[in-house]
């Protein structure tokens, strides 16, 4: 853990994404080990960035459950969806949160600690096409919003009114997958 939040701190000290370097014996140093050191916990980059990617996506999925109390597979879809709209919106993020986020869309073997831990809280399996959508237009909200909040570019002045136009997508949704089960009943 305190490797990892080595090379998160190494991130964050950086004025841009482009000035990011993460190399062993810097994350040593910050850490205060020595390179071998770090190196019997992460034996290369690649596998210290692994851990960086999947700590971050553990730290939002573990985020997600302290917000609702329950683990993912216990609430509905809208649930999850209104929970990660309001942690997505209300969560203190840094440059390093993107930087982490993003470097995972150039590099396959990243991404899949993102899909791991959110994964099961965006799943829409069952709902119909209207309520995917609305729920996929929600979290692109919630999204959008971290990320201009994490990087500075174009922060929204009113997050809490963009967290209430998405919340109400995600109601317009639920609505809409009651109405498609009753006309199935009828």
């Amino acid at each position: 853990m305190r490797i990892l939040k080595a090379a998160k701190a190494l991130a964050e000290s950086h004025d841009s994404v482009q000035g990011v370097t993460i190399s062993l014996g810097s994350v040593a140093q910050q850490a205060g080990l020595t390179k071998p050191g770090l190196m019997y916990h992460f034996p290369s980059k690649e596998a210290l960035m692994l851990g960086l990617v999947d700590h971050a996506a553990e730290d939002w999925a573990r985020r997600l459950r302290e917000h609702t109390g329950r683990p993912s597979q216990e609430l509905s879809s809208f649930e999850r969806h209104r929970a990660y709209v309001t942690v997505a919106t209300t969560a203190e993020v840094s440059r390093a949160d993107y930087w982490i986020f993003s470097d995972a869309l150039y590099h396959p073997k990243l991404s899949r600690a993102w899909g791991e831990h959110l994964g099961p809280w965006f799943d829409t399996t069952g709902l119909d096409d209207r309520a995917v959508s609305l729920l996929t237009a929600a979290r692109f909200c919630a999204d959008g919003a971290w990320m201009s909040e994490a990087t500075g570019v174009f922060p929204s002045e009113d997050l809490a009114a963009v967290r209430e136009h998405a919340l109400a997508l995600i109601d317009a949704a639920e609505r809409a997958s009651d109405n498609t089960h009753l006309e199935v009943s009828e």
